[in-house]
């Protein structure tokens, strides 16, 4: 039996994280130029946010019935091959309509990878090693800013507006294309998810799946045994009825992405340079280069996640980062109502991405993967899915208008924006005082847990 190693096969998996924040980053940086070619109103900027967004959720509806009907694999096969398709046409469009036609079916690749990738991993993966597997993720959408950042700022010094705004984003999208290729590649040498067989009753696959991620044969066994014990009793073609601890794991899916979004990650994400320019007063190319340490701030939260992911625990790292998020942003939206703008407040922006990334980033992907029982897995996610896009959307649509609106500007010195985070953040800190802990058990432990608050067979 020749067996993957687990860190190579996360490292693959979370090239889908790569490239959502590299496009990310991408889309910011490029907002300029697009607004210049397709003559976009200031007021209207967060549709070409939204575009992709309107995929997002869609992606995320089907990807968990797709999951389910032809496997993790093929899903995730799938999506990237759409995301192909939705960027050539992004890069061909001479008209917005077009361009949006290509955003959004680009977003339904991102969309299907957000709900799929952290599903797969977390079924593959041995229990000791689940929280640093599903935090490599994280480490990828740190690299994904940090390049898309450094390619839009060099872009931004080396080449002019006009031609930039002509050429140049189609350039930097079609970067995008190439990083889609090599992931399409990449995914073939996946095995299938031995979770998702032991639903299929293909056991004899399963088993030789995980055989390929758990070196110890007893372990093997033993895991085999505890899949085989906790398969629905149902036939496949029978409904799973939501009740019992069902009801509970699928809150958690419906609660967190709302809290995620609400810490203002991807209004930060997308806006970044505006952002940056308002409070450092920096020109444009130095709030171009202040962006790239956003991912690596990203990135060195990351690392800590891998390090300490399996050693402290979720609900530690959870509970640290949702507080370290809470006193940076209201140190944020202090500073802007007192008007005490400079550099030094822009500094705040980082410590509060390495504290998202420890939690509402890294964290909080693999509990809600990780939380729900197989039985409802795909459903689980494609919930949080779902919920996580129309939050995203709604925040990243109204984040340039309330900072755009006169009474609110002359009231509250665009510290509005983050004071809603803030207080959003300490809110979600009570919440995650009453999660359970699922440092080191199997996906079928954590089942088991459920059960003990309602069965649902």
């Amino acid at each position: 039996m020749k067996r993957k190693n687990i860190y190579f096969v996360a490292t693959i998996i979370a090239l889908a994280g790569f490239i959502f924040s590299y496009d990310s980053a991408n889309l910011g940086g490029s907002v300029k130029y697009l607004r210049e070619y397709f003559n976009i109103p200031a007021d209207k900027v967060g549709i070409l946010v939204i575009a992709s967004l309107i995929g997002n959720f869609t992606g995320s509806l089907f990807a968990g019935y797709f999951s389910d009907l032809i496997g993790r694999k093929k899903t995730l096969i799938f999506a990237i091959s759409l995301g192909i398709i939705g960027l050539s046409i992004t890069i061909l469009s001479k008209s917005l309509i077009l361009f949006y036609v290509g955003r959004i079916i680009f977003g339904i690749s991102l969309g299907s990878l957000f709900v799929a990738a952290p599903m797969y991993i977390v079924e593959v993966s041995p229990a000791s090693k689940r929280g640093r597997t599903g935090a490599i993720r994280q480490i990828l959408l740190a690299f994904g800013l940090i390049l898309g950042y450094s390619v839009t700022y060099f872009f931004e010094r080396a080449f002019s507006l006009q031609w930039n705004t002509m050429t140049g984003w189609r350039v930097l999208i079609g970067i995008e294309i190439l990083f889609l290729i090599f992931m399409f590649l990449a995914f073939f040498t996946l095995s299938e998810s031995p979770r998702w067989l032991i639903m299929k009753r293909r056991d004899q696959e399963a088993k030789t799946s995980l055989s390929e991620f758990i070196d110890n044969p007893e372990r093997v066994e033993l895991v085999y045994s505890e899949m085989i014990s906790n398969r629905p009793k149902q036939s496949e073609n029978k409904k799973i009825k939501i009740k019992g601890g069902l009801i509970y794991a699928l809150l958690i899916c419906a609660i967190f992405p709302i809290f995620r979004q609400l810490s203002g990650v991807n209004a930060i994400t997308y806006y970044a340079q505006r952002i940056f320019s308002n409070i450092s007063k920096g020109g444009s190319n130095l709030a171009y280069f202040q962006s790239i340490f956003i991912g690596v701030s990203e990135l060195g939260g990351a690392i800590f996640v891998v390090i300490f992911a399996d050693k402290m625990g979720r609900k530690v790292l959870l509970l640290m980062g949702v507080l370290g998020m809470f006193f940076s942003e209201s140190l944020v939206t202090y500073f802007l109502y007192i008007q005490k703008i400079d550099i030094d407040v822009s500094y705040l922006i980082y410590v509060y991405n390495f504290f998202f990334t420890i939690s509402a980033g890294a964290m909080l992907t693999v509990y809600i993967s990780e939380v729900v029982p197989t039985v409802i897995r795909s459903k689980g996610s494609s919930l949080s899915g779902m919920l996580n896009w129309i939050t995203d959307a709604i925040v990243i649509y109204s984040f340039p208008l309330i900072n755009t609106n006169i009474y609110l500007t002359e009231r509250f010195h665009g510290s509005f924006s983050f004071g809603i985070f803030s207080v959003s953040m300490f809110l979600f800190f009570i919440v995650i005082l009453f999660l359970p802990e699922t440092k080191g058990k199997t996906l079928e432990e954590i089942a088991i847990y459920w059960k003990t608050k309602g069965d649902w067979e």
